[in-house]
């Protein structure tokens, strides 16, 4: 399944995903949509790896639909 829409899809969530992750590791900003034992001002970690996970299973997903090149 080559489908260009689904590779450059892939690619804004990937990125998308990473900035996400990134925002949470930032120590000193108050993160939404925090529950437990964390504080909200602290970084994140489950969100972190959760985020960059993402991130990563969307690079691949990228990876496998990419589309091929004319020849």
């Amino acid at each position: 399944m080559k489908n260009p829409g689904i590779f450059f899809g892939a690619i804004i969530v990937a990125i998308v995903c990473f900035l996400i992750g990134i925002y949470y590791a930032l120590p000193g900003v108050n993160h939404i949509l925090v529950s437990g034992k964390t504080p909200p001002m602290d970084p994140q970690p489950a969100h972190i790896l959760l985020f960059m996970g993402l991130a990563v299973l969307c690079i691949i997903a990228a990876l496998v639909t990419r589309p091929k090149a004319n020849r």
